[in-house]
């Protein structure tokens, strides 16, 4: 469970120091989703910068430059690849063709070993699963809409995925994790963030709640480009791999890597989320005690149809009323 998050500073109202603390208090919330590690990727001079750390959001000492409008975030919970070495969290750099980027991942890949044989990836010193989507686009040799579509088609396991260029459009592919993007007329900037509560927090923070806001339309399989001047282009790719049967992770692979102290965390990190977000705690601790697991958990909190079904059949199968 991370968190992607981002300040995009389109019309260059906003001061270097309102821009940090925007993306700040957006950090701050988004620590609710991973304290392992946090991290930011912007662009100066031309060229991509990213500063990260082994840390919750909230000790970070964030640092930006005056020309950095657009600032793409991510907080860490480790799934695969401690955190510990740097190099394993995010974002993370690469190129396609003479194009720098930066990617950051929410979300859990299982064929990340896959893709690396079939499709004769580097090797890597990198561990985390998030990487292999910075390889197929370095595989691609390009970085637009075609290359996105590609890569995310070829993803099996939960994403959603932020991708900074160094002529600062943003790409935003959205699988099966969620995304909330709002568009900010008076501020003349979009603010986007994994979940709606993170982006409301910050804002409340701010004492920003109050300002005109708009929800941008963002769905399953979109793929959407947000250029330096806030201009929006969409594509969409064929999510078949996201079916609902898909969404889970295998937890076989992940035990390998953690020990059951750190699953049972994990657990517990989700129903207090889940709390957080209005589901019934009766509710979490049903679905638990029927034996599902806290990735299963944490993909019916967004899934609210899918959850009272799953509560129906438990309810059903065991005679609970």
């Amino acid at each position: 469970m991370c968190a992607i998050f981002g300040v995009l500073d389109f019309q260059g109202q906003l001061t270097p120091a309102q821009r940090l603390a925007l993306f700040r208090e957006l950090a701050n919330a988004a620590q609710m989703r991973g304290t392992d590690a946090s991290g930011v990727a912007y662009v100066r001079n031309g060229a991509i910068q990213i500063q990260k750390a082994p840390r919750p959001a909230s000790k970070m000492r964030w640092r930006s430059v005056p020309e950095a409008r657009y600032l793409m975030g991510h907080t860490r919970m480790t799934t695969q690849g401690a955190a510990s070495k740097n190099y394993n969290n995010h974002p993370f750099s690469g190129r396609a063709g003479r194009q720098p980027f930066a990617l950051a991942h929410n979300g859990v890949l299982y064929n990340d070993v896959e893709l690396r044989h079939t499709q004769r990836l580097p090797a890597t010193f990198i561990e985390t699963d998030s990487y292999v989507a910075v390889q197929l686009l370095e595989r691609a040799g390009r970085l637009c809409l075609d290359s996105l579509r590609q890569m995310a088609e070829a993803l099996d396991g939960s994403f959603t995925i932020t991708v900074l260029d160094t002529k600062n459009t943003l790409y935003l592919v959205r699988g099966n994790n969620p995304l909330t993007i709002r568009l900010f007329p008076e501020l003349g900037c979009y603010l986007y963030a994994s979940t709606v509560e993170i982006l409301d927090m910050a804002l409340d923070t701010l004492g920003l709640s109050g300002l005109c806001q708009a929800d941008i339309h963002i769905t399953q399989g979109d793929i959407m480009a947000i250029d330096a001047k806030g201009r929006r282009t969409t594509a969409r790719f064929d999510d078949a791999k996201l079916r609902p049967q898909r969404y889970f992770f295998d937890w076989g692979q992940w035990e390998r890597a953690v020990s059951p102290r750190e699953l049972d965390d994990y657990m517990e990190m989700v129903l207090e989320y889940g709390q957080r977000r209005g589901v019934p705690e009766a509710e979490l601790r049903l679905l638990m005690d029927a034996g599902y697991d806290a990735f299963d958990i944490e993909q019916l909190l967004y899934d609210h149809e899918g959850r009272e079904s799953c509560i129906r059949e438990i309810m059903a199968d065991f005679g609970v009323c």
